[in-house]
Formats: C-alpha cells, sequence, structure tokens
C-alpha cells in the first residue's frame, strides 16, 4: 500500500517531525480555517474602508452643498415672499395715487378754465397803438372810447392785459396783428363787452 501524504501542521512543522504519535486533527484544521477567514475579514475591511473613504469625502462634501442651497433657497423664498407682499401694497398705493391724481387732475382743469372765464381777446388792433403806454391802462380807455356810454361809465377794471405772445410783424402797418389778450378784474364786465360786441361794430382808427 502506499503512504499517506502528510498534512501540513498548524505550528508550521511537517508531520514527519511530529512522528505519527500526533496527527492533525478536525480541531486544528477548524483553527486554522477560522484563522484564515479572520485575516481575510480583516483584510477586506482595510479594502473596504480604504475604498469608501473618498467616497464618504464626496457625499459628505455634496451634503453640505445640498445643505448650502437648501439655505440660500429658503433665504430666497422668505425674499420673495417679502418681496410679493410689498409689490401688493405697492399696487394697492398706486391704485390710490391715480384716483386721486385723476381727481386733482379734473379740479386743475376747472380752475384752469374758472380762471379764463375773466379773459377776452380783442383782435386787429394795429401793432405800436400803445406806443409806451401800460397795455393794461391802454386797453381799459380803448374799451371806453370803442363802447361808449353804453357799457361802462368810467374805463373798466381790468387785471391785466398783453399781446399775444407770437413774433412782432416786421411791418406794423400790414401783416398779422398781434391780438390782446384781456384779463377783466370783474366777469360781469367782460360778458358786457362780449354782449356789446355781438350787437355793434367795433372800430379803432379804421379797424374793425
Amino acid at each position: 500500500m502506499a503512504a499517506e501524504p502528510e498534512l501540513p501542521d498548524p505550528g508550521g512543522r511537517s508531520a514527519g517531525s511530529r512522528g505519527h504519535s500526533d496527527p492533525v486533527t478536525m480541531i486544528d484544521l477548524e483553527a486554522l480555517f477560522c484563522k484564515q477567514c479572520d485575516s481575510f475579514k480583516a483584510d477586506m475591511a482595510i479594502l473596504i474602508q480604504q475604498s469608501t473613504e473618498s467616497l464618504m469625502q464626496s457625499v459628505d462634501s455634496l451634503g453640505q452643498q445640498v445643505t448650502s442651497f437648501n439655505n440660500r433657497l429658503t433665504n430666497t423664498e422668505v425674499v420673495g415672499s417679502e418681496n410679493f407682499v410689498k409689490i401688493t401694497e405697492m399696487e394697492a398705493v398706486v391704485k390710490t395715487l391715480q384716483s386721486q391724481a385723476m381727481v386733482l387732475l379734473e379740479h386743475v382743469h376747472d380752475l384752469e378754465n374758472k380762471s379764463r372765464r375773466s379773459n377776452l381777446r380783442i383782435i386787429n388792433i394795429p401793432e405800436g397803438s400803445e406806443k409806451d403806454q401800460d397795455p393794461t391802462k391802454f386797453v381799459s380807455n380803448l374799451l371806453m372810447a370803442v363802447t361808449g356810454p353804453d357799457v361802462f361809465n368810467s374805463p373798466p377794471e381790468i387785471e391785466r392785459a398783453h399781446r399775444s405772445l407770437c413774433p412782432r410783424p416786421s411791418d406794423a402797418g400790414t401783416g398779422n396783428r398781434r391780438a390782446f389778450i384781456v384779463k377783466f378784474l370783474c366777469f360781469q364786465e367782460k360778458e358786457k363787452v362780449l354782449r356789446w360786441a355781438r350787437q355793434h361794430k367795433m372800430d379803432y382808427r379804421g379797424s374793425s
């Protein structure tokens, strides 16, 4: 019969050095297997730890970025909510101001129209007729002279009078004559002149 092969000894010795009196038992094999498994587990744990360290660092960095983005998003939402409230308030204020502006504009138009109620425009008076006289006094005397005692017993009170604001004709005798803009102090006197002018022909130095 062939001799059985020698099994390795856990302590590194061959079976021949122990003699046939110390055979390898299952317990020795189990101990050797457990030792090899523990060594393999330790090596695998180190390998896994080394391979996952960089991944964990990347995950931590990504987590910090996500947290930062969440904080910024929260702040943006807060600011957006505050701005929405402010915009809503401003829209209400703008609507109120628009309504007030419309009312004020109507008042301005009304006041402007009322301020012109006593105004009268006298046309076709030759240029230079007033010469160096005060335009207000000139027009007052002119109305008294043209209408006569039918309208006024004395020269009417005029607040102010002036030629229309346009270029003066180059030739005083010809061309377009600038009208006189007259503001009466009393609205009734302006109406009396206007009614009389509608019924009579008014001439001044040959001009109608």
